[in-house]
């Protein structure tokens, strides 16, 4: 048995100003990014004749220009109707360039559903062609049947848009799926519905009041105190959310700051609830003083009957139950304590601040961490007090829970350490340095019971084991120390009592199975002597 070392954006659309210019090596405009294509019968002006210009010169332009007009009628005739059996017409595009084609029509206008697709065919070369498109317009001419260079892909005949339209939900209905989840009880899902119907429209303070009592359901009690201001901040007049607040409020057991929101609440708070708020602040008062009294068992009952009042999550109500039950050497039940009521996590340091201050906030750190060191989580403790003294640095609770951790950290270290390096007797001394700064810590005193078995003082070694035992009923190793030291002091009665509750925790140890029956044959062999004599 060793000693205790460790703590028990998405893709953009394809529509833009790109889409409307084609390189003309491109075998097809696809039809899922092409814009509406209107057809144009333009014409190309005629040139005007320069002045003084060589007469052959001014009939070849004529004449180029009367062959240009001829091509453009032929190949308007050849896109009519009754040109193309029936089937809709392909409308023209103008080459703008020897590599460009330009296509007719509105910026971002969309296909209309069942246009033709155009292509290639479809270009009017109104522009001289480079030396690279003559060649392959030659080659093309000599191949009966030319590959494209390109397979093209089948074309879509449906309307595509260019980009996803975002759906806009409508909040209210939103809001009512999350009032019948949340009367379903099913607090998760009915925050959902809350959170996208504020995503639509943040404005409404009724989607973040709902969104705080599903949040309160769930007891995510700071949560929902935040989007209870929030709706105030939205709508300070909103008497439902004031109501809401003052509720939270007397369950953190602030009667005052609940009083004053059931007045702003107006018709939406009841004289009972003005009344539960000041029992609750005369309770909470009352604990005050037992605390400072030091009346731990007092103070026991009168946190009772503050959550009963109605402030079921407070947490400082929890913190000083959990002191006063560290005070009564019942750590296991402080330790049940916090975890019950869920205070001192990390997220929720810096909003605990915001909400109640940071004389609260260093309160709940410093608890965590006496519990912490009271329960052998002695990294944990440490760092707790630490979080303690930086967010309240004059609090009391925060630098003597610092001292407390931090010197039973060390005196544990240093004690293993000459544990380690067979220095037994140093090693005691170590753990009675810590043990001076907190009486009664389990883990010192398991481990100067090691210390004591090794140095065969077995009954010193059992009381250590009974003294943890006694702060910590469900510290196995002290209950299997315990054991070891009545096996060797031939106490088998106890020893098999031992052994026999630490099997019922862990079934599948065959350590302590073995030791077990060593321990009932031992006992049956004096049970029978004592009958014989």
């Amino acid at each position: 048995m060793g000693l205790d070392d460790d703590d028990a954006g998405g893709k953009s659309s394809g529509c833009g100003l790109g889409n409307l210019f084609r390189r003309r090596g491109s075998n097809s405009l696809r039809s899922s990014s092409a814009p509406a294509i209107t057809t144009v019968d333009a014409v190309p002006p005629k040139p005007k004749a320069a002045a003084g210009s060589h007469p052959l010169y001014n009939n070849h332009r004529q004449q180029q220009s009367n062959h240009l007009h001829h091509q453009h009628r032929q190949h308007r005739q050849s896109n009519h109707p009754s040109n193309n059996n029936g089937g809709a017409s392909s409308p023209a595009l103008v080459r703008a360039s020897s590599g460009n084609v330009m296509l007719y029509g509105s910026l971002g206008n969309l296909r209309a559903p069942g246009a033709a697709t155009p292509n290639r065919n479809d270009v009017l070369d109104f522009l001289p062609m480079t030396a690279d498109e003559i060649k392959l317009q030659t080659t093309s001419k000599n191949n009966d049947s030319p590959k494209p260079r390109h397979k093209p892909k089948p074309r879509q005949r449906e309307a595509v848009l260019c980009r996803a339209l975002s759906v806009r939900e409508d909040p209210e209905e939103l809001k009512k799926k999350g009032n019948d989840e949340y009367m379903a009880g099913n607090y998760v899902d009915a925050v959902d519905y809350y959170e996208r119907a504020i995503a639509v429209d943040p404005s409404k303070p009724a989607y973040w009041s709902n969104k705080a009592a599903a949040l309160m359901a769930q007891g995510r009690i700071l949560d929902a105190i935040a989007d209870c201001r929030e709706a105030l901040r939205v709508d300070p007049s909103f008497g439902r959310a004031h109501h809401r607040l003052g509720t939270l409020y007397l369950r953190t057991g602030h009667g005052d700051r609940a009083a004053k929101q059931y007045k702003l609440a107006a018709h939406d708070a009841s004289p009972e609830d003005m009344s539960r708020a000041h029992a609750v602040q005369a309770l909470v008062a009352k604990c005050d003083d037992s605390r400072r009294r030091g009346s731990w068992k007092g103070l026991l009952r009168d946190v009772q009957a503050a959550v009963s009042a109605g402030a079921d999550a407070s947490p400082k109500l929890a913190c000083y139950q959990a002191e006063a039950f560290l005070s009564l050497q019942r750590p296991e039940e402080a330790d049940a304590v916090l975890g019950k009521n869920g205070v001192c996590t990390e997220e929720e340091t810096d909003r605990h601040v915001e909400i109640f201050g940071a004389g609260s906030c260093g309160l709940v750190l410093a608890t965590r961490a006496l519990v912490d060191t009271a329960m052998g989580r002695l990294e944990a403790a440490v760092a707790a007090s630490d979080e303690a003294v930086r967010v309240s640095p004059g609090s009391r609770e925060a630098t003597g829970a610092a001292r407390q951790a931090k010197a039973v950290a060390s005196a544990r270290n240093r004690g293993n350490a000459l544990f380690k390096a067979g220095k037994l007797r140093e090693a005691c001394v170590a753990y009675e340095d810590g043990l001076r700064e907190h009486p009664g810590n389990a883990t010192l005193l398991c481990n100067r019971a090691a210390c004591r078995c090794k140095l065969g003082e077995w009954e010193a070694a059992l009381r250590d084991c009974d003294a943890a035992l006694g702060a910590r009923p469900s510290y196995g190793k002290a209950r299997l120390r315990r054991a070891a030291c009545n096996d060797r002091l031939g106490r088998w009665e106890a020893s098999v009592l031992d052994y026999d509750a630490l099997l019922r925790e862990t079934p599948g140890d065959e350590d302590v199975a073995a030791a077990l029956a060593h321990a009932r044959t031992q006992l049956g062999g004096v049970t029978q002597r004592r009958a014989a004599a």
